[in-house]
């Protein structure tokens, strides 16, 4: 696993499917590429829903431990304790399409929770890394 990037527990399901390997990460801005704290949704049938560099932009109603976000005529269920615990949001969230499926991008609240998760899981965000940074 990529440096930043801290894997959850959690199930997602495309069209009412459940996924299996479905992996989710917390990935903290500074590490692995991450210029923004984002969610990572990775498994290869969520690659069908936003190509890389595509994006959606869907109102969501966060509360508890399960999200269902509607994209591009496709619906990702995302289940989990540890976001229901850190995302708490209606609004807009940001969707984007990856090489290895989706991301979701946040609002300053939700980066703040995720990236306070972060440093208690040993990942400070880091503003700007060279490539002399370990």
């Amino acid at each position: 696993m990529a440096e930043g990037k801290i894997q959850i527990e959690a199930q997602v399901k495309l069209d009412g499917k459940l996924l299996e390997g479905a992996r989710v990460y917390v990935h903290i801005k500074g590490y692995s590429r991450a210029r923004v704290t984002h969610v990572d949704l990775e498994h290869d049938e969520l690659k069908k829903v936003l190509r890389p560099r595509h994006s959606d932009y869907p109102y969501v109603n966060w509360e508890g431990n399960n999200v269902k976000i509607e994209v591009k005529g496709h619906t990702i269920e995302v289940i989990s304790q540890t976001l229901g615990s850190l995302i708490h949001m209606k609004g807009n969230l940001y969707v984007g399409g990856k090489g290895k499926g989706l991301f979701l991008g946040f609002h300053k609240e939700e980066i703040k929770a995720l990236e306070d998760f972060g440093v208690k899981n040993g990942f400070p965000p880091v503003s700007k890394r060279t490539k002399y940074d370990k």
